[in-house]
């Protein structure tokens, strides 16, 4: 079953979101990825982003969410704007494995830059 974590840090674009959350990928012998998604908040700001990827090469180990799924309309991003410091990254793995698919949650805390 493939697993992920976030990278510790993850920098803030000018525009005052995430450009892109990423983070290190194992994948079990055979599997292969079908889609990641990343959920990013900051408590003391009020923002979130929810951002996505479905494109993977073969054998990957690592994961960037470059595709946008929220907040949607976004010119290039709406709603609360993060700040440096510390943010709840929660994730998704899924994957499929001899045509079943399994799937992996994970959390943690990133720092924002």
């Amino acid at each position: 079953m493939a697993a992920g974590n976030w990278n510790p840090t993850l920098p803030i674009a000018a525009n005052g979101f995430v450009e892109w959350p990423a983070g290190p990928l194992v994948l079990a012998d055979g599997e292969s990825m079908v889609r990641v998604e990343a959920w990013l908040m900051q408590k003391t700001t009020g923002a979130i982003q929810m951002t996505y990827q479905d494109k993977f090469l073969a054998n990957p180990s690592s994961w960037i969410a470059n595709d946008v799924y929220w907040p949607s309309g976004y010119a290039p991003w709406s709603g609360g704007l993060f700040q440096p410091g510390p943010a709840l990254g929660i994730a998704v793995a899924i994957a499929i494995k001899s045509n079943v698919q399994s799937y992996y949650w994970w959390s943690e805390e990133v720092g924002l830059t």
